[in-house]
């Protein structure tokens, strides 16, 4: 009889270890797999400024899918702003100059063959001819006092974005020379989640 329960008490011992084990493997690969999407797919931003009120203020927490790296029209993206690109006039062969140095962020307005013209009387922007609704703009679009890109209208190349900020009066964006057009390859990823505050917390759109 104490052979017996000697051996159910070694028994249940193993088990436990057993247990333990098989909890703790799948802990470590739910934990490498964490770190992938965080390392791979999905990357963290802050915002700094106020280029993007009322959509995004500054000191927000975003979470970004840096897989999308091909965005639509309306897509906010995170970019690496270390170089502008511009047009040359003579042909619209476009070519780079120093940027901005930073990462910003900005709402997608056009793609590769599209073209973007300015109203700036009216504040309207139009694509492809038609104007564009803007709920999420908090002033009318404005031209640059210094440093223009761009006479208007213009065709997107393939490979590049045009962006702006939703606060059109203070945002540095594609309508000045140091920011220009955005290559697809400048693009870090596309806006997913507010994360922070999280009285805030949701999709961004």
């Amino acid at each position: 009889m104490r052979e017996y329960v000697r051996f159910s008490r070694k028994r249940a011992v193993h088990e436990i270890i057993g247990i333990c084990l098989d909890v703790l493997d799948y802990a470590l690969v739910t934990l490498f797999c964490i770190v992938l999407l965080c390392i791979y797919v999905f990357h963290f931003a802050a915002v700094q400024g106020d280029s993007m009120k009322p959509t995004l203020e500054d000191g927000n927490q975003l979470l970004v899918n840096a897989l999308d790296s091909r965005p639509e029209c309306g897509d906010i993206v995170i970019i690496d702003a270390n170089e502008a690109v511009l047009l040359r006039d003579a042909d619209g062969v476009p070519y780079r100059i120093d940027g901005l140095h930073k990462v910003i962020v900005k709402r997608v307005i056009a793609t590769g063959g599209q073209q973007v013209d300015i109203d700036f009387d009216a504040g309207i922007v139009y694509r492809d001819g038609v104007a564009i609704e803007e709920p999420y703009v908090s002033s009318p679009t404005n031209a640059p006092a210094i440093n223009a890109a761009f006479q208007y209208p213009i065709t997107i190349p393939d490979g590049y974005v045009f962006v702006m900020g939703d606060n059109r009066s203070v945002s540095k964006d594609s309508r000045y020379g140091d920011v220009g057009l955005i290559p697809l390859s400048q693009v870090e990823g596309k806006v997913i989640l507010r994360l922070r505050p999280a009285e805030q917390f949701g999709f961004v759109r």
